[in-house]
C-alpha cells in the first residue's frame, strides 16, 4: 500500500523546514543561556528542565515527520489495540473492534483520528477506563471511543485536535459527533 501522497510529503517537508528547525535553534539559544557563569542555580535547573522539554518536543516532531513520510502499516484490529496500549500504558482497556475491509485512505485516516483521540484522553481526561469499538453500520466504519473521565472535550478556538478530526471527516463525508454521558463519547463514521 502506497501512502506516501504529495500532501503527506509535503506536510512532512513543512514540518521538518519550519518547526523541527524552529525548536533546534530554541534549544541551541538555551545551551547558549546555560553557558553564562552568572546564571542563579534555580535559574539553570529550570532552563535544564525546558531543554529536556525542547529535546522530547523535538524527538516527537521527527516522529511525526517519520510517519507522515513511511506510513505503511494497515489499519487492523491488533494495530488499533497497540495503539491504544502504547498512547495510554496505564488506562484499562475494552476492545470490541470487528475485523473489517477498510479502504487504504479511510486507514490512514482513522489511525491519525485514534491517535488524537487516545492522546487527547492521556493528556486531559483523567480516565481509568475506556472502550474502544470498530464496526460496519450502512456500509461505513464506525469508530466508537469512550472514556470515563472528566469529560467536557469541546471544539474551541486555538485548540486544534477535536477541529482537525472534524474536518479530516467531513473532508472524507463522514460523520463526527461528541457525547457527554459519564464521561466523553467521540464516534467517527466514515
Amino acid at each position: 500500500m502506497e501512502n506516501r501522497t504529495p500532501e503527506r510529503l509535503s506536510v512532512a517537508r513543512e514540518l521538518h523546514d519550519g518547526i523541527a528547525q524552529d525548536l533546534v535553534a530554541l534549544g541551541y539559544s538555551i545551551d547558549v543561556l546555560l553557558a553564562d557563569s552568572d546564571l542563579s542555580q534555580s535559574a539553570r535547573e529550570g532552563l535544564r528542565t525546558t531543554r529536556l522539554h525542547v529535546d522530547e518536543i523535538i524527538s516527537k516532531v521527527r516522529i511525526e515527520i517519520f510517519e507522515l513520510r513511511e506510513f505503511s502499516h494497515q489499519f487492523t484490529s491488533e494495530s488499533l489495540k497497540k495503539l491504544a496500549r502504547e498512547i495510554c500504558p496505564d488506562i484499562d482497556f475494552l476492545f470490541e473492534i470487528e475485523n473489517l475491509i477498510i479502504s487504504p485512505s479511510h486507514q490512514m485516516e482513522l489511525s491519525t483520528i485514534a491517535t488524537e483521540i487516545l492522546r487527547n484522553i492521556q493528556a486531559h481526561s483523567r480516565a481509568t477506563h475506556v472502550v474502544i469499538k470498530m464496526y460496519m453500520l450502512n456500509n461505513k466504519t464506525c469508530l466508537e471511543i469512550s472514556d470515563n473521565g472528566a469529560g467536557g472535550a469541546i471544539m474551541k478556538d486555538g485548540h486544534w485536535g477535536l477541529i482537525g478530526i472534524k474536518e479530516r471527516v467531513e473532508y472524507l463525508s463522514g460523520s463526527f459527533a461528541i457525547d457527554h454521558l459519564l464521561g466523553t463519547k467521540i464516534s467517527i463514521l466514515l
